[in-house]
């Protein structure tokens, strides 16, 4: 990581900080957020930020006694040795996600709305003659 982030203002290392003794040597890492900087150890990372809750939820809701929901959720049938042992995280939920939507917005065609600002004191009484002039002008 310190190869790739070593130049990122919001990123620093025991590695790439020697006298930051807060820091674990190739143990820690430090992301300054906009609220502060918090301190991450690589030991279990992606473990402990791996997104299971959603398969989790899927089991408990199958599970439920009303069968609405059973019928809803089939996937909370299958035994947890079934489910993929290592679930998409949320980042590659989010990613995904957002490459569908590219995907989607790629095939549209967009229309746009001119609108025409009858005056710059937004006074449903007064109308700026001149200034809708140069509007429609650029159209």
């Amino acid at each position: 990581m310190d190869k790739i982030l070593s130049k990122n203002q919001y990123y620093t290392s025991r590695r790439l900080k020697p006298t930051d003794k807060n820091l674990a040597f190739d143990k820690d890492f430090r992301i300054t957020h906009y609220a502060g900087d918090v301190t991450y150890n690589v030991v279990g990372f992606i473990d402990k930020n791996r997104d299971t809750l959603y398969q989790d939820l899927k089991r408990l809701l199958y599970n439920s006694n009303n069968p609405v929901l059973r019928k809803i959720f089939p996937d909370g049938a299958k035994s947890v040795t079934e489910v993929n042992k290592k679930p998409l995280t949320a980042g590659t939920i989010f990613k995904n996600s957002m490459s569908d939507l590219m995907k989607q917005l790629s095939t549209k065609e967009p229309h746009y709305i001119r609108c025409i600002k009858p005056n710059e004191i937004k006074s449903s009484t007064s109308f700026d003659t001149i200034g809708v002039r140069n509007q429609v002008k650029v159209i």
